[in-house]
C-alpha cells in the first residue's frame, strides 16, 4: 500500500498519514483504517486528495470532535458534529481562529436525474469560522437518500470534510469530483447496488 498511518495523542488523537508515491483511487478499497477512541477528538493530517480525506472522514464520523489539520493555523479545523469551523489543538483547547481570509463560500445542492451534486464555489480564500453561517440542517434536509451524491467543486480541505461529514451517511453512495481523472470516486456506500469504494464513476449533467 502507498499510504501509512501513525496516531498519537492522548487528550486529543492525531492520525496523520503519509503516502508513497501516487495514490490511486481503487486503493481506497483495502486501506486499513486504524482504530480509534471515539470518546477523544480525532485531528486527521497528511497531504491526500480531496477524495482521500472525504473517505476518512466517513470513517471516523462517529468520534466525538473529528476535524482536519489546517497547517496555516498550526490546529484542527473542527468539522463533526459541533463547533463547526473553530479549531482544537493537541491538548483539547477550542478557540476561535483566523486566516486573514475575506472569501465567500457557496454551496448548493443540484439534483440531476440520475445523481444530486453538492456544487461548492468559494470567491477567494475563506475563513474555516465561515462554515458556521451555513444552514446545515438545509442541505441536509435536501438530500434525497435514494440518490447518490457527487461532491463537485474547489474547496478547502475542511470544508469538503465537513460536506461529507453532513451528506455521504446519507445518500445510497457518495463520491467526491477529481478532474484530473475525470470522474468521481465513491467513498462511501450503503445500497448493494452501489459502485465499489474507490471506484471512479463518469457523471453526466443531463437533468
Amino acid at each position: 500500500m502507498p499510504i501509512s498511518f501513525s496516531l498519537r495523542g492522548e487528550k486529543v488523537q492525531l492520525l496523520e498519514f503519509e503516502i508513497e508515491g501516487i495514490m490511486e483511487p481503487n486503493e481506497l478499497s483495502s486501506i486499513s483504517c486504524p482504530k480509534v477512541d471515539p470518546s477523544k477528538p480525532l485531528i486527521i493530517s497528511g497531504r491526500g486528495p480531496q477524495w482521500l480525506y472525504q473517505y476518512l472522514v466517513h470513517q471516523y464520523h462517529f468520534c466525538r470532535i473529528l476535524a482536519t489539520f489546517e497547517p496555516r493555523l498550526g490546529k484542527g479545523v473542527i468539522v463533526e458534529p459541533e463547533k463547526i469551523g473553530m479549531c482544537i489543538d493537541l491538548n483539547g483547547e477550542i478557540s476561535e481562529q483566523r486566516i486573514g481570509a475575506e472569501g465567500d463560500l457557496y454551496i448548493d445542492l443540484i439534483k440531476l436525474s440520475a445523481v444530486q451534486i453538492a456544487y461548492v464555489k468559494t470567491r477567494d480564500f475563506i475563513e474555516p469560522l465561515k462554515m458556521r453561517e451555513f444552514d446545515w440542517n438545509g442541505l441536509r434536509s435536501q438530500a434525497d437518500p435514494e440518490k447518490p451524491v457527487v461532491f463537485y467543486g474547489m474547496a478547502p480541505i475542511w470544508l469538503g470534510a465537513r460536506i461529507a461529514a453532513v451528506l455521504s451517511n446519507l445518500a445510497c453512495w457518495y463520491a467526491v469530483y477529481d478532474p484530473r481523472i475525470g470522474g468521481a470516486v465513491v467513498t462511501a456506500a450503503h445500497s448493494p447496488q452501489a459502485p465499489r469504494i474507490g471506484a471512479v464513476v463518469k457523471i453526466g449533467v443531463e437533468r
